[in-house]
């Protein structure tokens, strides 16, 4: 289990928000073209779907961290 956690953490630490962000803003655009196919359109919308979950999350732990550092003071 020890093992899980500390992959859980390398993936979490690998995890680029800046970019990510990036990347929704390209999906909307895409979806917002008139000649993206509809098997496209869903492909697209899953992969934003599961980026702003990640990205969600993400920005979870980020604020529970900050939780923390202001509890300290």
């Amino acid at each position: 289990m020890a093992a899980k956690k500390t992959a859980d953490k390398k993936t979490e630490e690998k995890f680029d928000i800046e970019k990510s962000l990036a990347r929704l803003e390209e999906i909307n655009n895409e979806l917002a073209k008139s000649g993206t196919t509809l098997s496209d359109s869903m492909k697209l919308y899953k992969e934003g779907v599961e980026l702003a979950e990640k990205c969600r999350v993400n920005l979870e732990g980020v604020e529970k961290e900050l939780q923390i550092l202001s509890a300290e003071e």
